[in-house]
């Protein structure tokens, strides 16, 4: 054999010294290469029916344990929620209420279509002092203090102040004016004027001299027109603050509560008694006496240029529905420095009973037990996290939604508990004046009446807004439901992007309504201020419909381009653009969610875990079990591992890893991934091509044979070609040999191959270098 001197390197594995200023580059690309290989094995995972990834298995556990928790509060929540509502329901009794007040209601303020106008003698059409005095003298008295019936007929003096024959007037009819000041302008303009500052009332005495008036004297109006009924009950009623009775009254009077408020007279002060001039009308008066003492207000200038608000009062209770309830009837006259008169009418019914019908008991108490039974569940979450040293990870938006439920839930429990006692006193106050028809315990059914309705007031608003944050703890909880889920989770992924677009969209929206206040409101009353102005805006915005006459009915060019600018930007672009940016989170949430769990086969879900309890394998124990698991397991593995796991359990767990597997193919792979895999893959090629030339210039030939020197390297690869050709004549032999055998046992061989077919040139040439032999 010919001889080789040189020396044979044996090593017993290959590596490759990097540079060291490739380190830091190897690092950096590590977690994009980790990345890369995680994101073809969950491609190649999605693809299989066979396998599942256990960390995708472990997060369908975990899901499903809060899923599980989640589902069982819903129904709580939803119950909590229900019993609310139709306990307020219940104690409100808004369809009686408003029965009871339509026909007074209808009377006095009748409903007008969009473009009809009034009628007089109605509400709507007081614009001045002289229709004030007509309609309280037309309408309002002979509504509340009239002496027949439907059919005409004289009432019997027990039956004095019945209306709509099944209501009967408590207390006195109630008229109240506050005026202002009259002193001269300050204004140079206007030095020779008196002025009226609605800001400043007065409780000075006013009136014509009785001298001048009809009667000449005062004696006339204190004397009795029939035997010992006399037209007035002391001197100068209704023009002095002190009126006839005690001036210590606790009576108060409501503000104006629309747009307009901050521009009419500020009506009430904190002590209100000092500056309201009183006047009553008694219902079992006659009628003639009645229109006697109206005749006297009127001729004497009750209401004048100082007047800044009048006040009309009357009370008249119900005993045909259920249960008594006094209802309070307010119609308020606002006088207006800058001329004209604004109204606003209200009612206000008042039950005698906390508890209308029987329902309300049971009602009332179940959402007090979810009430208590929400408190203890938050309470114990709390307790729990307190003991974990980990109190911030209760403060949730869901926990905070849910405490804020529960404390405003207590809030109105004790609102409603809290009235028990004021209709206590109005049933009081009302046997009061029925024993004793005085002035003064009619004007004190009035204050308890007018204190209860205020109050009322407070806490039917306070009701109807704790409907909308029962309403968002409902809807917060429908996460628990994969299908509803997609719709909570498109409100949350969108608020981020509907945020940035409402700081272009409202300043632009505002903007349209400042300028259209400017342009319409000294026309129009739906544009006179900031607020009806934005209204309006919405409106249009949400119907695009608007009177162009009334727009353009001044200003045309300048109306025509508001309009033209307003409806395609606001109304078809950035309404539109909204509503894209909605559909287009909905989607993405709903792509990702893929074939999730409809409600019916979760209520489906939650009967077989209940039907199959024994059997069910817990979350805690499948958890601690899968995670013994290789990180991927076959479904042979996984119904090895629990054998006890009913069929159901083990269908649910595998179809949920399948759709969460194949979230990729569903979604795709973010485009930040892509570039770094693609990054990984290139600097990886770059390593191989450079170990390659390395390995080439270290005269690498095989595991554990490196020969440095060209020369003895070629004479190493021809020892070693002949010895693979030696193997390959060898099995061609061998192949040969099989195939003779199998014709002598009669088998006919099917293909034949020629032993010389497939050798490789030169393979009988003998080594061309010289191999001494030891």
């Amino acid at each position: 054999m010919t001889e080789y001197s040189g020396t044979l390197e044996s090593t017993s594995s290959y590596s490759v010294d990097f540079n060291p200023e490739r380190r830091k580059l190897e690092k950096d690309i590590a977690n994009h290469e980790k990345r890369a290989r995680s994101v073809l094995r969950q491609a190649a995972l999605a693809n299989s029916d066979k396998l599942i990834d256990r960390e995708i298995l472990k997060e369908v556990i975990i899901e499903s344990q809060q899923r599980w928790t989640g589902c069982l509060m819903l129904p709580v929540t939803i119950l909590f929620f229900t019993f609310y509502a139709v306990a307020a329901s219940l104690h409100e009794d808004v369809v009686v209420n408003h029965l009871l007040e339509a026909p007074v209601r209808d009377t006095l303020a009748p409903p007008l279509d969009k473009d009809e106008d009034p009628l007089p003698g109605t509400l709507q059409f007081v614009n001045t002092i002289p229709e004030a005095y007509d309609f309280i003298q037309g309408v309002f008295l002979p509504l509340f203090l009239s002496q027949q019936d439907e059919f005409g007929k004289t009432l019997e003096m027990k039956d004095l102040g019945t209306i709509f024959q099944y209501n009967q007037i408590k207390g006195l009819i109630i008229m109240e004016q506050q005026r202002s000041k009259k002193e001269k302008c300050k204004e140079k303009v206007a030095s020779n004027l008196w002025c009226y500052p609605q800001a400043d009332l007065t409780n000075e005495p006013h009136g014509r001299a009785f001298e001048t008036m009809d009667g000449g004297s005062e004696a006339f109006y204190t004397t009795a027109v029939a035997p010992g009924v006399p037209i007035l009950n002391c001197a100068n009623e209704g023009f002095t603050v002190q009126g006839c009775t005690p001036p210590a009254r606790t009576r108060r009077l409501a503000p104006l509560r629309d747009d307009l408020a901050p521009k009419m007279p500020p009506g009430v002060k904190k002590d209100a008694d000092k500056y309201t001039y009183s006047f009553s009308f008694a219902p079992n008066a006659t009628f003639a006496q009645t229109m006697k003492r109206f005749d006297y207000l009127k001729d004497r200038g009750w209401i004048d240029s100082q007047t800044t608000q009048v006040t009309l009062k009357a009370y008249y209770l119900n005993y045909q529905l259920e249960v008594p309830r006094l209802q309070t009837v307010k119609i308020d006259f606002y006088f207006s420095r800058g001329g004209g008169i604004r109204s606003t009418i209200s009612f206000m019914a008042l039950a005698l009973d906390t508890f209308i019908y029987p329902a309300s008991y049971a009602f009332d108490i179940l959402f007090v037990l979810m009430l208590i039974a929400s408190a203890a569940m938050l309470s114990r979450d709390a307790l729990k996290a307190m003991s974990a040293r980990d109190f911030k990870s209760h403060i949730t938006f869901v926990n905070v939604v849910s405490w804020a439920s529960v404390l405003i839930g207590f809030l109105i429990v004790f609102l409603i508990v809290s009235t028990g006692q004021m209709r206590s006193d109005i049933r009081k106050a009302i046997a009061a004046f029925e024993g004793v028809a005085s002035e003064s315990n009619a004007y004190g059914l009035a204050a308890k009446a007018d204190k209860f309705a205020n109050y009322m007031q407070f806490v039917r608003v306070a009701i109807a807004d704790a409907h909308l944050l029962f309403m968002i703890r409902c809807f917060i909880s429908l996460k628990w439901q994969p299908r509803l889920a997609v719709v909570t989770r498109t409100i949350s992924k969108m608020s981020s992007d509907l945020g940035h677009f409402l700081i272009v969209l409202i300043p632009t929206f505002i903007a349209f309504a400042i300028a259209g206040m400017m342009m319409f409101g000294r026309r129009l009353q739906d544009w006179s201020t900031m607020p009806s102005a934005i209204s309006t805006c919405f409106k249009i915005a949400m119907e695009c419909q608007f009177v162009w006459g009334d727009l353009s009915a001044v200003d045309f060019f300048t109306s025509l381009l508001w309009v033209w600018v307003f409806v395609p930007l606001v109304v078809l672009l950035m309404l539109n653009m909204v509503l894209a940016i909605i559909m287009d989170i909905y989607q993405e949430v709903r792509r990702e969610a893929g074939n999730t769990m409809t409600i019916a086969a979760h209520i489906k879900y939650l009967y077989m875990a209940f039907k199959y309890r024994v059997d069910w394998v817990s979350h805690d124990s499948l958890y601690t079990g899968v995670s013994d698991q290789p990180a991927t397991l076959s479904l042979l593995e996984l119904r090895q591992a629990f054998p006890s796991m009913p069929d159901f359990q083990g269908e649910y767990l595998v179809a949920e890893c399948f759709n969460k597997a194949r979230y990729m193919s569903r979604c795709g792979v973010d485009t930040s991934v892509t570039a770094g895999m693609v990054a990984a893959i290139h600097v990886s090629l770059e390593e191989m091509l450079n170990d390659i030339k390395t390995m080439k210039a270290r005269g690498w030939l095989g595991m554990g044979f490196e020969i440095s020197n060209p020369g003895e390297r070629e004479c190493v690869k021809d020892i070693l070609t002949s010895v693979a050709m030696q193997q390959h004549w060898m099995k061609l032999t061998q192949k040969a040999m099989s195939g003779l055998q199998n014709k002598i046992e009669g088998i006919e061989e099917e293909h034949h191959e020629s032993p010389h077919k497939g050798a490789p040139a030169g393979a009988a040439e003998g080594a061309q270098c010289k191999v001494g032999t030891e």
